[in-house]
């Protein structure tokens, strides 16, 4: 019995160091806590937090409550990427929070933040060829693990909120997909609800070959990533459309990404 005791005393101190951060979250409410963000990154959070208030609008509509779950997640994904800079872009600070903030804001309502396959970020000064489409490209995920951008289109797609174009948004959706093959539950709910996007394309782009028009652009139907891609441009930049004119796709992403851009009074919270 004694043996017993001390057997399961170990385990439980096992599991308490484990789970330390989310048990000291459940008495703070601090997500730093939660994902055991560092005390140098906490005070880096000020600046972080000053950039993402003036240049996105998602961010600033957030509860305190909501922004420190932002902050957090951005801090741990930070610490956990490389980013550079081609034909001569020097990286700042700034550009590496504006990106991340983009993988943030498609991953917020997801357990799924830290997109553990894209370990690289590469950022040009403006399109960049590649050999592979033997074309200049604005931007490139590959599924080897490396997002590439345009930053002046990174930044074009954030300046006009409701234009329907959002090169990060955009990227990071291709990142997301990509990420859930090496999901080790293909059952999951994510799953099934991409799934059922992926037939949502395939109707979508039936009807756009028998000429009937659409909201969507034309990118939309080249195959189902960039479709997916796409429905999350809209998702973001004009909720009101998407969910007017394609109730079905707004509902169905509002359940896969797990949140509701037309309920900024409650953290986007998905109704």
């Amino acid at each position: 019995m004694l043996t017993y005791l001390i057997y399961f005393g170990a385990f439980l101190l096992l599991l308490g160091a484990k789970n330390y951060g989310f048990l000291k979250f459940l008495i703070t409410d601090d997500y730093n806590d939660r994902y055991k963000i560092s005390k140098r990154d906490r005070e880096d959070q000020v600046l972080i937090d000053t950039v993402l208030n003036e240049k996105y609008r998602y961010y600033a509509n957030l509860s305190p409550a909501g922004k420190n779950k932002f902050l957090a997640r951005l801090s741990y994904v930070k610490n956990r990427v490389q980013f550079v800079g081609y034909a001569g872009l020097q990286i700042t600070d700034e550009m590496v929070i504006c990106v991340l903030f983009s993988q943030i804001q498609l991953t917020f309502g997801l357990d799924m933040f830290h997109l553990k396959r894209f370990k690289r970020y590469i950022l040009y000064p403006e399109s960049f060829y590649s050999r592979f489409f033997d074309r200049n490209l604005l931007g490139l995920t590959s599924g080897v693990g490396f997002v590439t951008l345009s930053w002046r289109d990174f930044q074009e797609g954030y300046l006009v909120p409701n234009d329907k174009y959002n090169l990060g948004l955009h990227e990071m959706a291709h990142a997301l997909r990509l990420e859930l093959l090496d999901n080790e539950n293909p059952d999951s709910m994510l799953q099934r609800f991409s799934d059922q996007m992926d037939k949502k394309s395939l109707y979508e782009r039936n009807m756009a070959s028998r000429g009937v028009p659409s909201i969507l652009r034309d990118y939309a139907f080249v195959n189902n990533e960039e479709f997916f891609s796409v429905c999350v441009e809209y998702f973001f930049e004009v909720p009101e459309l998407l969910n007017q004119h394609k109730p079905e796709i707004y509902e169905l992403l509002c359940k896969l990404l797990n949140q509701n851009p037309l309920n900024a009074a409650l953290d986007y919270r998905s109704m």
